[in-house]
């Protein structure tokens, strides 16, 4: 691991010569207090279409509390105050905090949290609320239909069969979860976000999919009723809740707004990879209708016809809608596709009134798995033209057809 960097050492003497900064009990571990809250309205007093319509950009802690075992497990450097303030200092306003919590959780029927556990989760949380950014927790790779070694949040049983059997065992270990997460957190500012889930999916047959929308529905609907039920300020939280595997085709397809006894504080999640074979395989290395690549779909039209319809369909009918992961893996040589890519995407869903969230899991390298823009380790900008286009995109008003174009490849 690198040293830190003079900014990050700076940052932690600022930290620690301001009296609000402060806040960790005997214990080590941070106090949850609502009125440690970045927001300038009363605490919880807007509409989540409001609260999300005063961001503008935000970012992914990824493989860090959600890779297995320790936040670690995946080369990834473990988090720290400074990295956090690096974040807000960059332009963020807002951090996602993906946690899994399989490795943590005890047998059934309570399956208890270890505390230890719990308290790196709160103490991460703290992290951001001290740097004045917004934040989300979810249950993440639980659901992971892929992920064998943590899964337990299926929409299908061993046999691959849809259930009744299957769901409330699934469900009654969701509500078991949830509400240990719910009430250590109860007391939180605004600033913290609940996530039911992340993308919870079991079938790629598209003839099947469609029996499987009614529960994530039920999912989702428990996990608001839990959380309403769980005391101090989680009657009236901001809650996130995706559709069938974050997908907006299938969340236009199948998805329901649960019934919610606060008022107009239900937020949609959607992902956006499109097209896969670019913005995740790497198979192709350049993107746009103009690009060499040729591939027909998933281009400029493509982007604009989704987030058109996320706008009318949600957005417009005050909905709000945050794109909880988006991005594209560093294919060297091909940086400037890149660029545009983040670019377009970003304006074409913060002109929508889409808050964009980029997926950041701390790969450096080409291809593969290589999202990094922020270096965790000095807070180093590892790819400044990628992320200037983005927080431009993000911020500045200019539309979205006076992008330039990408230059060729090296």
């Amino acid at each position: 691991m690198k040293l830190l960097s003079t900014r990050f050492a700076t940052l932690a003497l600022m930290a620690t010569s301001i009296a609000t900064a402060s806040i960790l009990p005997a214990t080590g571990q941070p106090t949850m207090t609502p009125e440690n809250t970045p927001a300038k309205a009363a605490p919880f007093e807007r509409s989540a279409a409001e609260m999300v319509g005063s961001l503008d950009l935000a970012w992914n802690l990824g493989n860090a509390l959600d890779a297995p075992g320790d936040e670690t497990a995946w080369g990834n450097p473990r988090i720290t105050p400074q990295l956090l303030q690096t974040i807000a200092e960059l332009g963020f306003d807002l951090v996602r905090i993906p946690v899994t919590w399989s490795p943590h959780i005890g047998d059934g029927p309570d399956y208890q949290i270890d505390p230890a556990w719990m308290d790196r989760v709160e103490e991460v949380v703290g992290y951001a609320r001290d740097a004045g950014l917004y934040a989300i927790i979810n249950v993440h790779h639980d659901g992971a239909h892929n992920f064998e070694e943590v899964v337990w949040l299926k929409l299908k049983d061993e046999q691959g069969n849809v259930t009744e059997e299957n769901n409330r065992a699934v469900e009654q270990q969701f509500v078991a979860v949830w509400k240990q997460i719910a009430e250590r957190f109860a007391d939180a500012g605004e600033f913290l976000i609940f996530e039911s889930m992340n993308e919870v999916g079991s079938d790629w047959n598209e003839s099947n999919r469609p029996q499987l929308f009614p529960m994530i529905n039920r999912l989702n609907q428990t996990f608001v009723d839990l959380v309403r039920e769980s005391g101090g300020n989680n009657d009236r939280r901001y809650l996130l809740v995706p559709g069938y595997n974050t997908n907006i085709d299938h969340t236009l397809a199948g998805f329901e707004l649960p019934k919610d006894p606060a008022d107009d504080k239900l937020i949609l999640s959607v992902h956006f990879y499109d097209p896969y074979f670019y913005a995740l395989a790497a198979k192709l290395h350049t993107w746009g209708q103009d690009s060499p690549d040729g591939d027909e779909w998933g281009q400029e039209p493509h982007v604009i016809n989704q987030f058109d319809k996320l706008h009318s369909t949600y957005v417009e009918q005050g909905v709000p809608v945050i794109m909880g992961e988006y991005g594209a893996v560093y294919q060297e040589g091909f940086e400037d596709y890149r660029r545009y890519y983040i670019e377009f995407v970003t304006k074409a869903a913060s002109d929508r009134g889409i808050l964009p969230v980029y997926w950041d899991n701390g790969g450096k390298k080409s291809n593969g798995q290589g999202f990094a823009l922020i270096d965790r380790a000095t807070g180093e900008v590892l790819r400044p033209a990628v992320f200037d286009a983005m927080r431009r995109a993000a911020k500045e008003p200019y539309p979205v057809n006076q992008i330039a174009p990408p230059k060729p490849a090296d």
